[in-house]
Order: structure tokens, then sequence, then C-alpha cells
């Protein structure tokens, strides 16, 4: 598996899909290093660790959560690739989660040296940093919407919809995906216990909505789906 993410990554062949670090790499060509691989439960850092650092996902994927006083964890995010990571670092100069890697994944580093200097002397590092501050201010402001408005059904919906996009990285959904995540994690990102979201998929994949195999996920009728969440607004 580490030799096939090495070949994966190798001369930033899926650098053309990030904007800021294909920047970083016409600004140090010759210098670069090849993206440090985890393996699945590995952690790339810890709530209060220092900030030094922004990493972007290459392949595979990981979860963002918090711990309460209690040690509950509670999910806030997932990655994938082509994401940007540690940005809440900025405003204390420590990270206020931890990410932990639900697969084997590999991650390019970006000091903050660095990408300080693709700031200054790049425009389009500039307005990449820019969307993808607002992309996750979005995602945070849907995900709050969901939790407060949808219903159980209504929010895995937008879930898997949601993870298709992401997978394909385009505007249209792949209709087949596999869960990186587990069931667990997918009900405590959603505000849900594990019963709902297991009886929800068998209730999907019984009306054909859906195929769930382990965590293969088809989505049947993406345009059903679609109009049910839209049905809700």
């Amino acid at each position: 598996m580490r030799r096939q993410l090495l070949s994966n990554v190798k001369n930033y062949e899926h650098c053309a899909s990030c904007t800021l670090l294909a920047c970083l790499c016409k600004q140090r060509e010759g210098t670069r290093s090849l993206p440090r691989t985890f393996r699945r439960g590995e952690g790339l850092f810890r709530l209060g660790d220092q900030f030094d650092a922004l990493y972007v996902m290459q392949v595979g994927s990981a979860k963002s959560f918090s711990n309460t006083v209690s040690g509950y964890e509670q999910i806030t995010n997932f990655h994938f690739p082509g994401d940007l990571m540690g940005l809440e670092g900025f405003d204390k100069m420590v990270h206020v989660h931890s990410v932990r890697f639900l697969e084997h994944s590999s991650v390019c580093r970006i000091s903050i040296n660095d990408f300080n200097r693709a700031l200054i002397d790049s425009d389009t590092g500039r307005h990449f940093l820019l969307s993808r501050m607002s992309h996750l201010i979005v995602d945070e402001q849907q995900l709050l919407l969901s939790l407060t408005k949808h219903d159980a059904k209504q929010r895995l919906v937008k879930f898997l919809l949601d993870l298709s996009k992401k997978h394909n990285q385009s505007t249209s959904p792949s209709q087949v995906f596999r869960l990186s995540m587990t069931r667990i994690d997918i009900a405590n990102y959603l505000g849900m216990a594990i019963e709902t979201i297991s009886r929800l998929l068998s209730k999907m994949h019984a009306q054909g909505v859906i195929k769930v195999n382990k965590r293969q996920i088809t989505l049947c009728d993406v345009d059903d789906l679609r109009a049910y969440l839209l049905a809700s607004e």
C-alpha cells in the first residue's frame, strides 16, 4: 500500500488540482519532498498542538474531531483529496481540533513561511486561500442548517449527495463510492444514533433509492434524491 501511495504522488502529478500547492511547486522547483504517508488510525496533529503548517490531502481521507471534557469525541469534518487542513490554527496559532486518518493516506505539508511567500508572490495563491476559507464557512453553515431544519433521513440524503460530489471533485456526483468512515462516525457527525443510520440505509436500499454493499454506496437515482431534499426546503 505504501508503495502504491508513493507511486500515486510521484512528481506531484495531482498538483494540478491544488492551486496553492502548484504555486509552491513553481517557487521551490528542485527542492520538493514527497508527500508524507499515513496509515489508517494515525494522527496528523492533535488539539492544542502548535500551528506551524498547513496540509493538503493528496490521497485518502481523514476526520477532524474535538473532545469534550468528559472525553466524548465530536466529529467536525471529513477531509478528502484536494482539501486544505489546518486553517483553524491561524486564530490562536494552535490547533483547535485533532485530525486522524480513516485509511492509508498521503498529505503535503506547507510550512507557514512557504505559505506566506505564496500569498505575497501569487494572486492565484491568495484567491485559492480565500476560496477555501469561504468554502469551509459555507460547509459549516449548511451543516448547522441541516442539523436544525432537516429530519434524520434528509440529513443522511444530503450527506450522501455531498459525499458523492466530493468523491468526483466536480459538479456531477459520482454514483458509486466507498465510505471510508464508519457508520458510527456518520452518526456522530450528523447528530444521530447509529441505529438510525443503519435503519435508514437499509430502508433506502430496500426502496431501491440506493444500493448498499458493505461500505460501497450506489446512488441509483441522484435526481430523485435531490428532489426529495429540495422538497424539504
